[in-house]
């Protein structure tokens, strides 16, 4: 009999925590589009780069558990960025586009799926400097 170890990446914990991450993600990019129609309060450039940070976090760490560990996530996910706006520089779009991509692949795909939360990370930052700060 030979013993094979479990897929790390589809342990109930990591599913937990990656859905977790793909929905708040969402919740996030949605509040940057739908505040205004609402007259929400939109997040701060502050909010939106600590959030950034926190996907790019979660990237990481899903590249980690695929064993790519010492690959520049946030360098590829910036150059995924740069190619999905080669033809218009809509950020937002990119957030979205890439954040279904990531929730499509799942976990299974570990590796592309840190690459396109990287991407929307470096989106949100994108956003983040084009926002001012709000005094509330």
């Amino acid at each position: 009999m030979t013993a094979v170890a479990p897929n790390v990446l589809l342990l109930p914990g990591n599913r937990q925590t990656f859905d977790t991450c793909i929905a708040l993600t969402l919740q996030m990019v949605a509040a940057i589009e739908f505040a205004p129609v609402l007259r929400a309060e939109r997040p701060t450039r502050e909010l939106l780069q600590d959030f950034a940070a926190q996907v790019e976090r979660n990237a990481a760490d899903l590249a980690l558990m695929d064993g790519h560990g010492g690959t520049d996530i946030a360098a590829l996910g910036e150059d995924v960025y740069r190619k999905l706006t080669v033809h218009r520089d809509e950020p937002l779009r990119v957030a979205y586009h890439a954040l279904h991509s990531a929730a499509f692949l799942g976990l299974e795909h570990g590796f592309t799926t840190a690459t396109m939360l990287s991407a929307v990370a470096y989106a949100l930052r994108v956003l983040a400097q084009r926002e001012g700060p709000l005094l509330h």
